[in-house]
């Protein structure tokens, strides 16, 4: 009996022994590191616009290491393997630059793929590794977009503003704009047929020295166009007016916009002055630039109707744009600033009249503004009125040539009762003694326009 149960623990033994083995190795196998199953990760984009310029960036990743990877290019009739560089080399993950690859002249192809093959250094799959293959499909595109001026106004002054219209053309177009002195970039809009556009721009009165006018067109592949719009310029006259600050008006006005604007009052009546003029005016202007920035892909939907704008009636111009204003505190300058619109008065409360058709954009308190509107005119050109006392109009609403919007008043930063009413190219305040101009008008806007529609005609024939 003792014999028998020996017998059979042995043949336990052997059948256990094995199987435990196998278990074990199995499970070494599926929870081991060293068999891990996760394949490797290649982030690639998966459509590309190549112009063989610019090498392709790749990110290849992994939980262990990266074993090796290929990368080919298929143009359905050639195979070529491509060459890369690394960027980025750790554990795990390799940055890469895929190299354009050359072609002879009997094999020029507009169209093709990339495939990206990655093996990791795990021992799964027979010691193989786990892979992972990507394909990109990526279309070839070496010319650059068609930028051309078609028509431009003649004179482009400092603090005024200009009008170009271009042709622009690529089937693989990402973006268009005008660049001044690669500073400023003003919005192209839609102009009379395909691919012919229209922007109005400025040379800010802040920028003294003008450089270029380029009209910039990039397409995805990144071919780029710079085309130099040709203007004659006239630099600003700027007149100084010295200004007296007493302790009344930083202690009626002053403190009154800080706190209507949610800002702490400094103290002394200089530092209480200086945050108006300048940190709150600063924020201000930078709402104007933002509300009008924001809504310049709808200002290219509003139907563009503008004829010359008509001054205030029966008012009296107290203010001009351009004034460069310094400021003194008992007999010491503590601050300067640009007066950047027109202040007119006649009567308390007199009527605000819109001369040109538009849409009002925006409503509210604007710290040295006072109670303000903004109206968009089309093609990024807006007019403000601003110190008001009462608006008429909301936001959105769509307001006609004679329409009353307010009245004037004295909200913001100022003594007495007036509107300040400024012209406005993509958010910056403008001259608008040229708006006001008919003359100027005539030249520069119609005449741009009409000059750029008879060639667009003949051009399209």
């Amino acid at each position: 009996m003792k014999f028998t149960n020996s017998k059979n623990g042995l043949m336990l033994a052997i059948v256990m022994i094995p199987t435990a083995l196998v278990i074990g190795l199995v499970a070494f196998i599926f929870l081991s590191p060293t068999f891990e199953r996760v394949a490797p990760k290649v982030l690639i984009e998966k459509e590309i616009y190549w112009n063989l310029q610019k090498p392709i960036k790749a990110i290849i990743s992994d939980n262990s290491e990266i074993q090796s990877y290929n990368v080919t290019f298929d143009d359905g009739q050639k195979q070529v393997k491509l060459e890369t560089k690394v960027i980025k080399n750790e554990k795990g993950s390799i940055e890469l630059e895929i190299l354009p690859p050359s072609f002879d002249e009997m094999n020029k192809p507009k169209d093709g793929n990339i495939k990206v093959d990655v093996y990791d250094s795990s021992k799964w799959n027979l010691f193989k590794g786990n892979q992972t293959v990507t394909n990109s499909k990526v279309i070839i595109d070496k010319r650059s977009p068609i930028a051309n001026v078609i028509s431009n106004s003649y004179l482009l002054r400092q603090g005024g503003s200009g009008i170009i219209i271009a042709e622009i053309n690529d089937e693989n177009i990402k973006d268009y704009y005008v660049s001044f002195n690669d500073e400023e970039v003003f919005e192209f809009f839609p102009f009379y047929k395909k691919n012919f556009y229209i922007s109005i721009i400025t040379w800010p009165i802040d920028i003294k020295e003008f450089k270029k006018v380029n009209i910039v067109a990039v397409d995805m592949a990144g071919n780029k166009s710079v085309t130099k719009v040709p203007f004659y310029i006239k630099p600003f006259k700027e007149k100084v007016d010295q200004i007296k600050i007493t302790d009344d008006f930083v202690n009626s006005i002053s403190r009154h916009v800080l706190e209507n604007s949610d800002m702490t009052i400094p103290n002394e009546i200089p530092e209480i002055f200086v945050k108006a003029n300048k940190e709150l005016r600063e924020k201000n202007v930078k709402t104007i630039r933002e509300v009008s920035k924001k809504n310049l892909e709808n200002s290219g939907k509003i139907p563009f109707d503008v004829k010359t704008f008509v001054r205030m009636q029966n008012a009296a111009t107290f203010a001009q744009y351009g004034e460069r204003r310094h400021y003194t505190y008992n007999e010491q300058k503590i601050d300067e600033a640009w007066h950047l619109g027109m202040d007119w008065a006649s009567s308390k409360r007199a009527e605000i009249i819109v001369t040109n058709p538009g849409k009002v954009i925006y409503k509210g308190y604007l710290g040295i503004y006072g109670d303000t509107a903004i109206i968009d005119h089309g093609w990024g050109l807006g007019s403000l009125y601003a110190h008001t006392s009462n608006i008429d109009v909301e936001v959105n609403d769509e307001v006609k040539t004679g329409q009353k919007i307010g009245n004037t008043g004295a909200t913001g930063a100022v003594f007495g009762d007036h509107l300040h009413f400024g012209m406005l190219v993509q958010g910056i305040e403008v001259n608008p003694n040229e708006w006001l101009d008919n003359e100027w008008i005539k030249v520069n806007l119609t005449k741009t326009i009409n000059d750029a529609t008879k060639i667009i005609n003949g051009s399209t024939k």
